[in-house]
């Protein structure tokens, strides 16, 4: 039974992935604060393809990385394809590849994993350029996850600087965002 480890009393052997895919199910249910300023009628279609990270809050995943892009692709099969790379210190690449999922088509909110199914973290769109899809800002679920993207390697500054202030004004860490190209 899925739920067989939530019943002490039963004895039977269980698989061992039990518990991760419950942890899966609820970080897929999870919501953060961030959410609410997610931005609305995403053309995901549009959103797909490479980019390149302008600015970033380090994080566990990510340090040490410069160069980073994320490219994202239609597996087909209602999931979007992650990968994303990073240039090491020594000069090797670093790729972690996912599955991305979309809760809600009408939010600019993912629900990316790079253990599927058994993670999933929320990657919000707060800001895209709706007439190109050229530059974006995206956040995560805590004020420490922020990302400026770019399709090019670099980003009209005006538009970077309403970025961070629209990310310090929700409540994002931006004091933390660094380049790291």
């Amino acid at each position: 039974m899925f739920l067989s480890f939530c019943n002490p009393t039963k004895k039977e052997e269980r698989p061992v992935w039990e518990p991760f895919l419950l942890f899966g199910l609820i970080s897929y249910a999870s919501t953060s604060p961030f959410d609410a300023f997610a931005e609305r009628d995403i053309d995901f279609p549009r959103f797909l393809g490479t980019w390149n990270e302008i600015q970033r809050i380090d994080n566990g995943f990510q340090s040490g990385l410069r160069k980073s892009t994320a490219t994202y692709t239609d597996n087909g099969n209602g999931q979007i394809g992650v990968l994303n790379q990073g240039l090491r210190a020594d000069g090797g690449i670093t790729a972690q590849n996912g599955v991305a999922l979309i809760p809600d088509s009408k939010v600019g909110r993912l629900k990316v994993s790079f253990a599927f199914p058994f993670f999933f973290g929320d990657f919000l769109i707060l800001r895209i350029d709706r007439e190109n899809y050229q530059t974006a800002l995206i956040g995560g679920p805590s004020a420490n996850f922020l990302w400026i993207f770019s399709r090019q390697e670099t980003i009209n500054p005006t538009i970077e600087a309403n970025y961070i202030n629209y990310a310090k004004e929700i409540g994002y860490s931006v004091e933390s965002l660094n380049r790291f190209r």
